[in-house]
């Protein structure tokens, strides 16, 4: 990938806060259909309201003027095209989404935040289909002479609290003698290596190619492939399957139509001939 973006650390905030505009306070959700998607109902009239946790480059962040971007924004806006209305993305605990909370609690109608698809998230939130392999890469500045899990003994090794590439991390800690050391958010992570910190970070692949590519001086020492996949996640009632539904149509869509190979071209890989969903 070849994004020049920096990374950006954001301070923890505490809840929900809307990143894009202000858009009305919901008052009674409104359903939203077109002739060939199930009707849903949306928190906020007109818009499709989406949970996020940034930064995760190139996923999601904010660019230059402050705008929420994205491989998964591209998707959403293809999701609220097939629904007829607006997005609106919204800055979430990365918890919250996973966990539901933020659906229930009508904060947004979606998460769309580089989230993989796991039995125990399941039972919380519905999954779209898989759109994204999420294979874990390893960040070290590349003069380390990390090449692998083998080279940390004794040293330290960031990751972003609760994902996939934490338990990665944490599973296989004590095996080869690192510890590890949690940040809120990717950006930060990533930034502690050059900070200093950490030696290496382990998170998801696309993300640390898009922060070595803009930083020299780093490297992707390794990487693993998980067999894991990203999805969507809507509410876990009839609502959220529905939403669910609408966002399967549209993935399919975009495949067919070559917009989904145009939004990896743009965030994942300019030199792509090619690039479809997932099949498992």
């Amino acid at each position: 990938m070849t994004i020049k973006h920096p990374f950006i650390t954001l301070t923890a905030i505490a809840g929900v806060i809307a990143l894009a505009g202000c858009a009305p306070a919901p008052t009674n959700p409104t359903p939203s259909d077109t002739p060939n998607s199930p009707a849903v109902t949306l928190v906020t009239p007109g818009t499709l309201t989406v949970c996020t946790n940034i930064p995760f480059k190139p996923m999601e962040f904010q660019d230059d003027s402050g705008a929420v971007v994205g491989f998964d924004l591209d998707m959403m806006a293809l999701v609220a095209a097939q629904l007829g209305v607006t997005v609106t993305p919204v800055e979430t605990d990365f918890d919250q989404i996973t966990s539901g909370a933020a659906m229930a609690a009508q904060k947004c109608d979606i998460g769309a935040s580089a989230i993989t698809i796991t039995d125990a998230r399941a039972q919380a939130v519905n999954f779209s289909k898989p759109y994204f392999e999420a294979t874990q890469g390893l960040a070290a500045k590349a003069d380390s002479g990390i090449t692998g899990l083998a080279d940390l003994k004794g040293k330290n090794v960031a990751v972003e609290s609760d994902t996939t590439g934490a338990d990665y991390a944490n599973e296989y800690s004590s095996q080869y003698g690192y510890k590890v050391v949690a940040f809120d958010d990717a950006g930060a992570a990533l930034n502690a290596i050059l900070a200093g910190r950490v030696d290496a970070c382990l998170v998801d692949l696309g993300i640390v190619t898009s922060f070595v590519n803009s930083t020299p001086g780093t490297t992707v020492a390794t990487t693993f492939s998980t067999g894991e996949t990203y999805g969507f996640v809507a509410q876990k009632n009839d609502n959220g399957a529905a939403l669910a539904s609408v966002v399967n149509q549209a993935l399919d869509a975009a495949v067919t139509s070559g917009a989904y190979l145009t939004a990896y071209q743009k965030w994942i890989d300019p030199s792509a001939t090619s690039a479809s969903l997932p099949t498992s």
